[in-house]
């Protein structure tokens, strides 16, 4: 008796989902604008991004070529490897802790900072999860 419940609301489900995909395509349909004007409008738009891009494209080429732009992007890249080694450090520290929760504030110069420290590794520095980056 409850199977055949179960098989009736089943098919009411896929009844109206049939339903719904239906009316679903019938309003893309309404919604679709055939104006000559908004065909335009959408060229218009495409070749004006394809411009943008481009553009965009091109003052990157030349940004590449000056010395103080390069300068700066191999100051990135030592700076994100400092973080991740600066990382690993702090996780090689937190797995020498014993294995139960920690929970501590601590003081520095940016001003007060929780460290909480859950047994499965994950740190969480004002709330927020302190993501592992190796």
């Amino acid at each position: 008796m409850i199977d055949d419940q179960i098989k009736l609301s089943l098919q009411d489900i896929k009844k109206i989902k049939e339903e719904l995909r239906d009316i679903k395509k019938d309003i893309k349909a309404e919604e679709k604008i055939d104006s000559p004007e908004y065909i335009d409008l959408e060229k218009a738009l495409k070749d004006l991004k394809k411009q943008v891009k481009e553009f965009k494209d091109q003052w990157l080429l030349e940004l590449q070529s000056e010395q103080d732009y390069n300068n700066l992007r191999e100051l990135k890249v030592k700076k994100e490897e400092e973080l991740a080694d600066a990382n690993t450090k702090l996780f090689e520290q937190i797995s020498k802790l014993p294995q139960k929760p920690l929970d501590m504030n601590l003081d520095t110069d940016n001003g007060p900072i929780r460290v909480q420290i859950m047994p499965e590794m994950r740190l969480y520095l004002n709330g927020r999860e302190e993501k592992r980056t190796l």
